[in-house]
Formats: C-alpha cells, sequence, structure tokens
C-alpha cells in the first residue's frame, strides 16, 4: 500500500538547544547523555534531522482499515477490534483516544510541537526529540541520529480521526521504523507523549521548552518530572 512520507518540518530549535547543551554537559550524574548527544545539542537543528521524503507516516485510515465496517460497530467493539489487531504484531503499537483527550493533545501539540523523551539505556538513558505535524502525526528520531545524519526517523505516530464524528474516538497507529525501540519501549514513548500534551504540570515544561527556552533546564526537568522513574512504572501500553 503506498504511503505518504513526512520528514521533519525546519522548525530550528536553535533558541531550545544551547539550554540542553549547557544543562547536559554539566551533567554529572550516571544519567549521562553519550558525546554525540551533546554534540547534536551544540550544533544541530532538529528540523533538519530529516532529508526530504523520509518514511515516517501519515497514512489514511482506510489504508489500513475498512473504514465502513468499522462504521458499523460501536465505540466499544471499535475499540476492542483495534487494539486486538495489533496486540501481535511486532513493530505496531495501538492506542484510543476519547475526544477529549484528543482535543486537548492536538490544540497542546499544535502550540508546543517539540519535546525530548529520555529513554533508559543501561546505566544512562539515550534522548529522542519529536515533532508533531498538524497535532495528527508525531514523528520521533533520536539526536544519535541526527549527528550520524541518519534519512530515517525511528517512531512514527499517527492519530486517525475519521471516527471522531460518528463515535468520539481517534484511532492511534504508532509504526517502529527502525530496530533502536522494542514494541514495548515505542508504548511507553507514546503514553509519555500523551502525557506530556495531557497532563497539566508536564506540558509546562513542554510549553517551557517551545516557548521560553532560557527558563528551561534540563537537570531541573529531570529532577522535578523523575521522567526515567516513571518510564520504569509505565506497562507497556499505549491504549489508555
Amino acid at each position: 500500500t503506498p504511503k505518504t512520507t513526512h520528514h521533519f518540518a525546519p522548525m530550528a530549535l536553535s533558541s531550545r538547544l544551547p539550554v540542553l547543551r549547557r544543562a547536559l554537559g554539566r551533567s554529572t550524574n550516571a544519567l549521562r547523555p553519550c558525546l554525540a548527544q551533546q554534540r547534536w545539542a551544540a550544533n544541530g537543528h532538529a528540523g533538519e534531522a530529516l532529508a526530504p521524503g523520509v518514511p515516517g507516516g501519515a497514512m489514511k485510515l482506510s489504508d489500513i482499515a475498512k473504514v465502513q465496517l468499522l462504521m458499523n460497530e460501536s465505540s466499544v467493539k471499535v475499540r476492542e477490534l483495534w487494539l486486538e489487531r495489533y496486540c501481535d504484531n511486532p513493530v505496531t503499537v495501538a492506542g484510543v483516544l476519547a475526544e477529549s483527550d484528543y482535543r486537548t493533545l492536538q490544540s497542546n501539540a499544535e502550540a508546543c510541537p517539540m519535546f525530548v523523551a529520555p529513554v533508559p539505556r543501561g546505566e544512562g538513558y539515550m534522548n529522542l526529540v519529536w515533532q508533531a505535524q498538524d497535532g495528527k502525526l508525531f514523528l520521533f528520531k533520536t539526536l544519535d541520529g541526527y549527528q550520524q545524519n541518519s534519512p530515517m526517523v525511528d517512531l512514527g505516530v499517527n492519530l486517525f480521526t475519521e471516527l471522531l464524528p460518528s463515535h468520539q474516538l481517534v484511532l492511534l497507529h504508532a509504526e517502529l521504523k527502525s530496530n533502536l525501540l522494542t514494541k514495548e519501549e515505542a508504548a511507553r514513548l507514546v503514553r509519555y507523549m500523551r502525557e506530556a500534551y495531557t497532563d497539566p504540570k508536564l506540558f509546562e515544561w513542554v510549553k517551557r521548552f517551545n516557548h521560553s527556552a532560557r527558563d528551561f533546564d534540563w537537570n531541573e526537568f529531570l529532577s522535578e518530572c523523575r521522567p526515567l522513574e516513571q518510564w520504569q512504572a509505565m506497562t507497556g501500553s499505549a491504549a489508555s
């Protein structure tokens, strides 16, 4: 099935990256990002991370599901069918959002399209940056991937709104684009991203990162929001 290819829009992060550079550079604990990530923070712009035409996402729901058949089912049944379909798929994470959650997420993502997610790796962690496009497509890429000028994204997340008018549901489809993450890690990333836009406390940090970069302190964020500890406590599900 043909897929539309998407890439990071040319949205400069220059106003935010110096803050991350200072924070990551002075980190002295064991959870310290690798040197390549620090170089990315010092020299790169996330908007340049992907070349045009890179596979990342957005498909229509009709590309992967029979929409008319879903329209004939109840909201409860649609949710059940959608989650069941991808339960054993090794590269796809499925989720379902209620209309109210989607409206909040979409509005906040359009206002604040970028943020960083630390993913535990051994005694340390790696950072992934995501970019939201139209509040419906979310592209994830590692800082290392940018440093290496990789043409690929690592995770693409689509929100399908075709059933919103009839069922007040939005179907989430997250697909692994590389071997970097396990399916469980992808599910946790999706949950982290959803919480970043729907949890008021966490979203304050997202807003600060996007609009008040000078007030964003990476170490303070790690200390106050404890994303690494929350990551460990998450279950491997994006359903909610």
